[in-house]
């Protein structure tokens, strides 16, 4: 009988071991994205000075201070300016110049080299489309480098006009914005969140007896493959030009078939979402700076923060559940157990 024990108790810390193993990254990971706002304690960037507050153009004095108090923003704490219709024309080339449907604001600091790329969304329920990790990929893509970024609005916007307070901030503190960048930058955060919206759509109507809590949670994990499957697709293209070449369009294509599949999104992403993506792909490598290597190191940081969430939300655990060797695994620890107690 104590033989027997040892056996078991043998077996039992091998599976626990291997299981710690194969699934504790994805643990771990869940603490990786943590965010901690500093918008309350005047820190000060030697480069910008005090964070900078931009608040939308559309809001009356009331509805600034509102999104202040949201923001937890004492005015001597922050630079403040506006973003306005004609910032939107100016930065993005295109817009109607109309003021008045700025309604988002942003708080914008300055963080040492390094650091990457940090997105936080302050009133979830107001920016209706876009979440903090889809900002990350557009951000990246015109030239926005280590800063930590707040988003808020007073009202439900989609938050697609988000990127001009940004740029604005930069400019405000005599940091230069690419206009081809800038244009691109916002070309992709439409263009995605359009293809995820679709997906979105057709995964809910490829499982019509779901409830509006599991949508809601496949919704956030589509977007987040998607935003994973960008950042893969950005890391091949940029592959190419480290190598000297450039892809052609067939070459395209297969890179983003290939990233769709490789996050799970075979079946959500149709034939013309993937012409928009391959479209978009074709512009990284024809804009100077996308595909350069300080953008990659930018992209690296925001891929891991990305893969932290896709974690938390059980996008790991359900590749490794679709892979051979997790049933291998399953079925060695049923083998185990077995054993053990016939």
């Amino acid at each position: 009988m104590k033989l027997r024990w040892q056996k078991f108790r043998r077996q039992v810390v091998i599976v626990v071991a291997l299981a710690g193993v194969f699934l504790g990254s994805g643990l771990v990971a869940v603490h990786a994205d943590t965010y901690s706002s500093s918008s309350s304690e005047s820190v000060v960037n030697e480069r910008w000075g005090k964070p900078t507050f931009i608040y939308g153009g559309g809001l009356n004095q009331s509805q600034i201070q509102q999104t202040m108090n949201i923001m937890n923003i004492n005015s001597n704490d922050v630079t403040t300016s506006s973003v306005t219709g004609q910032d939107l024309i100016k930065y993005l080339g295109s817009g109607s110049g109309d003021t008045s449907v700025m309604i988002s604001s942003v708080l914008v600091t300055r963080e040492s080299s390094g650091h990457g790329i940090t997105v936080k969304i302050d009133t979830p329920a107001d920016i209706t489309q876009i979440t903090a990790d889809e900002y990350k990929n557009p951000l990246i893509t015109a030239g926005i480098t280590d800063a930590t970024i707040e988003v808020a609005s007073v009202k439900p916007v989609t938050g697609e006009s988000a990127l001009t307070g940004v740029y604005k901030a930069f400019e405000t503190n005599g940091e230069t914005i690419d206009p081809d960048r800038a244009a691109l930058g916002q070309e992709e955060l439409e263009t995605t969140n359009s293809v995820a919206q679709d997906a979105v759509k057709q995964n809910e109507q490829d499982n019509p007896d779901q409830s509006s809590s599991e949508n809601t949670a496949d919704a956030k994990k589509i977007k987040l493959q998607l935003a994973n499957a960008l950042t893969d697709i950005k890391q091949q293209l940029a592959d190419l030009k480290n190598q000297g070449k450039t892809a052609n369009t067939t070459q395209i294509t297969t890179i983003v078939n290939n990233a769709i599949k490789d996050n799970n999104l075979s079946g959500k992403i149709s034939q013309t979402n993937i012409k928009q993506l391959v479209n978009l792909a074709g512009k990284y490598q024809t804009t100077s700076g996308v595909l350069d290597k300080s953008t990659m190191n930018q992209l690296d940081k925001a891929k891991s923060s990305i893969g932290s969430a896709l974690n938390k939300v059980g996008g790991a655990l359900k590749n490794a559940q679709n892979s051979g060797w997790w049933q291998r695994f399953v079925n060695w620890v049923k083998g185990v157990w077995q054993g053990i107690f016939g």
